[in-house]
């Protein structure tokens, strides 16, 4: 299997893992864990995976590493953040669709900090998200849920991680890159638990911890890492993107949640926006995609 193969199937991967920690993440929510105490223990048990992996290459001495691992291990940590607070005051589908817009975010960050040009489609494509998450979001009241801010929060996060992934992908170290992550989400998290609650941990939904620390957090970000470093950003975008469809769909079958009609209509604008800024139809060599 050639190495672009390989690295399209690990982000596959991601997102079957990341679909289906939308689950775990529910579970462990409704058995009492608040959202620090679980990122801790995915960072600090993921990180602690990793590193019986990684502790040979002696990352600790690579100042390079340490500085690109702690940068997106930040930014990892403040998307999960702001995605596990707006989880516990919304649902699976918005948290998964809403989430989903840090593929619109990506081209428009870019834009920003890198100086790319930006198409029209995009432009479109940002007023197609935006009305399918108003669907997603808006009550009878038409007021927004301060747990789709997060969300939002959470997609920017998440596109500035992205952005700088494609960096730690080539990096040709991502185990190492991965467990400075994992173990910086975990400090950070750590940090800021005495400000959210009890620091005491709950008794049950552990095995649901395990999986979000062990296949969600650690094999999780391996793949991605290992993946953008070989794929295009637009569209290892598009691949991981597909996370959200895989957590609405599970969540209607493993979770009894309803499919309603304003699912339906704002998943199908949402999702219809990210593929309408990542696809873009094969051209005569010489013209550049963005």
């Amino acid at each position: 299997m050639k190495t672009e193969s390989k690295a399209t199937l690990s982000l596959f991967m991601t997102a079957l893992i990341w679909g289906l920690a939308f689950i775990g993440v529910q579970d462990a929510l409704d058995h009492g864990w608040n959202a620090f105490p679980l990122l801790m223990c995915r960072g600090f048990i993921g990180g602690g995976f990793i590193f019986l992996f990684s502790f040979k290459k002696r990352w600790w001495k690579n100042k390079e590493i340490i500085k690109l691992g702690i940068l997106t291990g930040t930014l990892f940590f403040l998307g999960f953040a702001f995605q596990t607070l707006g989880q516990t005051l919304s649902s699976v589908p918005n948290t998964a669709f809403i989430t989903a817009l840090n593929v619109i975010f990506v081209p428009l960050i870019s834009r920003l900090f890198l100086g790319k040009k930006i198409k029209g489609k995009v432009y479109i494509a940002c007023i197609m998200a935006l009305c399918g998450t108003a669907i997603l979001s808006f009550t009878t009241s038409l007021s927004l849920h301060l747990g789709d801010f997060y969300l939002l929060l959470c997609a920017i996060f998440f596109a500035l991680q992205i952005i700088y992934n494609e960096k730690c992908g080539k990096a040709n170290d991502v185990l190492s890159i991965t467990c400075i992550q994992l173990l910086t989400m975990g400090a950070l998290s750590l940090f800021c638990m005495p400000f959210s609650g009890p620091m005491t941990l709950p008794s049950q939904a552990w095995g649901s911890v395990v999986y979000l620390a062990i296949f969600s957090s650690a094999i999780a970000c391996l793949f991605q890492l290992y993946g953008q470093g070989h794929v295009e950003p637009s569209k290892a975008s598009l691949i991981l993107s597909l996370e959200s469809i895989i957590a609405t769909i599970s969540s209607i079958f493993l979770l009894g949640q309803s499919l309603t009609t304003a699912i339906i209509i704002g998943g199908t604008l949402t999702f219809g926006a990210v593929i309408l800024v990542e696809y873009t139809p094969k051209r005569k060599i010489g013209k550049e995609k963005v």
